[in-house]
Order: structure tokens, then sequence, then C-alpha cells
């Protein structure tokens, strides 16, 4: 008989490989996330002209498609910036007063608000919120000749930054345009965010640090199996 042949693994070598894979999986799925994701955001960022892609399975998905219909947007766009500016809360309001869905300041919201819903109230209201974020957004990309970085770098910082600078350097700005680009590639290509990419995106900044992690300790698991395994008489 060939020594060791039949011998069954003990859980705890069982328990590790399991947890080895977890870690190995966890780091292909997320260091895919992070080197395909953005490439497919620059390219995307970088287009003049994409068919529209509807969305669904969103909320306010109905309400998103109509309000970058009439203001001739990729509904898919549309929905790319409420998932960064508000994950598609109504209620969601910044430190600087942004408000609703596509977290209109409110110079902006008077700028762009719907004729007959002008007033502060309108701008907590789905629909209101949306038509008036997507036609300031189509004013930001009339602007600024078509060019969809510059007038998402408008949406986030305003206008006259990036009138002077083009893409301001501000860190906040830069992140922005990587979250919407990043919303926008996963929207293209599902037509909808499931909870795993929004939850990906509220915690971009530290999916580096993740991925990391889960390598070292899929490493260190491995080891450590093998270890055990030589040990075993």
């Amino acid at each position: 008989m060939i020594p060791g042949r039949g011998r069954s693994l003990t859980p705890g070598v069982v328990a590790l490989a399991a947890a080895c894979l977890a870690s190995l999986a966890a780091t292909a799925v997320l260091g895919r996330w992070l080197i395909l994701a953005p490439q497919g955001a620059a390219e995307l960022l970088a287009a003049r002209t994409l068919p529209p892609r509807p969305v669904h399975g969103l909320p306010f998905a109905e309400e998103i498609n109509r309000a970058a219909q009439r203001h001739r947007l990729d509904p898919s766009l549309v929905a790319a910036v409420v998932a960064v500016e508000s994950d598609f809360s109504p209620h969601a309001r910044s430190p600087k007063g942004a408000r609703g869905l596509m977290q209109l300041l409110p110079g902006a919201w008077r700028e762009a608000a719907p004729a007959g819903c002008r007033e502060d109230p309108c701008a907590w209201r789905p629909e209101p919120n949306l038509d008036a974020g997507s036609r300031y957004l189509r004013l930001m990309l009339d602007r600024f000749g078509g060019d969809v970085r510059l007038a998402l770098a408008a949406y986030n910082a305003g206008p006259a930054p990036v009138a002077a600078h083009g893409v301001p350097p501000y860190r906040e700005t830069r992140g922005y345009l990587l979250r919407v680009g990043i919303a926008w590639w996963e929207l293209r290509r599902t037509g909808t965010l499931r909870p795993l990419p929004r939850a990906l995106l509220r915690s971009l900044d530290r999916l580096p640090v993740v991925v990391g992690a889960s390598a070292a300790l899929a490493c260190t698991l491995a080891a450590a199996v093998v270890w055990r395994a030589g040990r075993r008489p």
C-alpha cells in the first residue's frame, strides 16, 4: 500500500483550503474590477457619440430613461451620475447643500429646474430632480463641446474651474470622474448596477488595500496548508 493513500483530510486542512480558495477568488474578482473597469471607464469618457443604453432593475429606472431621452443623454450615463452622487437616494443631502438624486447645488437647481417646479421642495422630488440634473448635464456638455470628461468635471466642480484649467487638479473631481466612468462602464455592459458593483463603487478608494490584503491572505493560507500537510505522518 502506498503510504498516505486513503487518509482523509483533517477539518483544519479543509477549512484552510476553503479559506485560501475564497481569498483567491476575492482577489481575482476585485483585481479584475480594478484593472478592467478603469480601462473601460477611460474609453467611455473619451468617446463623443454612443448609442443610448436604457437602464433597468434600478430605483427610478424609468424616470432616468425618460429624463435622459428628454435631454438627449445616454440613460446609462445619467444613472452613473445618480449612482455616484446619491446611490439612488432621493433624500441625500451633501454638506454643501446639494440635494436629491442628482445632488444639484441651489445655484445649479435654479438654472436647470423645470418650469413650474422651481421652488426648493421640488428639488427633493425624484422626477423634477432627474429632469433638472439631466438638463444641467446637457448644458455642461453643450458648453464644453460634447466632451464628457469636461462636462462631468463641470458638474462636480463647477464650469468656471473647468473653463480655466480643463479637468481641475482637484482630488475630489478626479475621483468623481473615475467613479462615474466605472459606474457608466458597468451600466453600459449590463444595463443595471447589481449590489456588488454598487458596494464596490462606494468603497473604491479602499479596493487596492483590500486586493493586497486578500492576496497576502491567500499566500499565507496556501503556505499554511502546504506546511500542515507536510508535517502529517
